[in-house]
């Protein structure tokens, strides 16, 4: 019998998985000033979806891990911004979050962070390509919720793009599962994207792309629902 795969975003961080073994103390997650870093337990999901990133489609090219690594996105206004920087497949167990912005976080305006990478990434793998990190900012509250406010956000280490062709929504379920996923235009009833999953592997990472050239401004809403399948 196939079990319904609810179409929320909540996971459980209580229960976590052993991390690596790792020599130097100075890369366990802590406090670096205006954010925490470091190696981070794995949370264990104990729900359907576990929304990792959102992020605009752009790869900015690199040669090596940058010297320092930046994050920008809009906000509208003026709400609580929560910003996690995470591996969108776990091989490192790096995390950060808890963010400070020396000026804070400016609504009606394009806000940027930037951190070294010196004090951690490049001491796990100075080779580590920066897209295998997915950023979520999330409004208003820390926690996953089943309807949340995310602001899309861009990953980038020098130049902005001159202008964003799509958007890359990484999740993954927490069992096999057949999923469909759809964006929509604030409140209308009529889908922008559709893409369907006939099988996704539990705990694996998958994203769903959406090519939005064209697409009016404003707020876009992505649902996904579907079931888990008989293993």
């Amino acid at each position: 019998m196939a079990l319904k795969l609810r179409a929320t975003w909540l996971f459980l961080g209580v229960l976590v998985a052993p991390l690596p073994l790792w020599a130097d103390a100075n890369l366990d997650y802590q406090n670096r000033g205006d954010r925490f870093e470091g190696l981070k337990p794995k949370p264990v999901s104990g729900y359907d979806i576990e929304l990792i990133s959102v992020l605009a489609d752009y790869q900015e090219p690199s040669t090596q891990l940058p010297d320092q690594l930046r994050v920008g996105f809009y906000l509208q206004s003026q709400t609580p911004v929560h910003l996690t920087v995470r591996e969108q497949d776990y091989r490192l167990y790096y995390w950060l979050d808890r963010v400070t912005p020396p000026k804070g976080w400016q609504a009606k305006s394009v806000n940027e962070y930037s951190w070294p990478t010196a004090s951690v990434l490049r001491q796990l793998d100075q080779k580590l390509n920066p897209y295998e990190l997915g950023v979520l900012v999330r409004l208003g509250r820390d926690t996953p919720g089943e309807n949340e406010d995310i602001a899309p956000a861009i990953l980038y280490h020098a130049q902005l793009p001159d202008k964003i062709g799509g958007y890359l929504f990484t999740m993954k379920t927490n069992g096999d599962a057949r999923l469909g996923c759809k964006v929509y235009r604030g409140k209308e009833s009529r889908e922008l994207m559709t893409q369907a999953f006939r099988r996704l592997p539990g705990g694996r990472p998958f994203t769903v792309r959406w090519d939005a050239a064209g697409a009016q401004e404003g707020q876009h809403t992505l649902v996904c629902n579907g079931y888990f399948l008989d293993t």
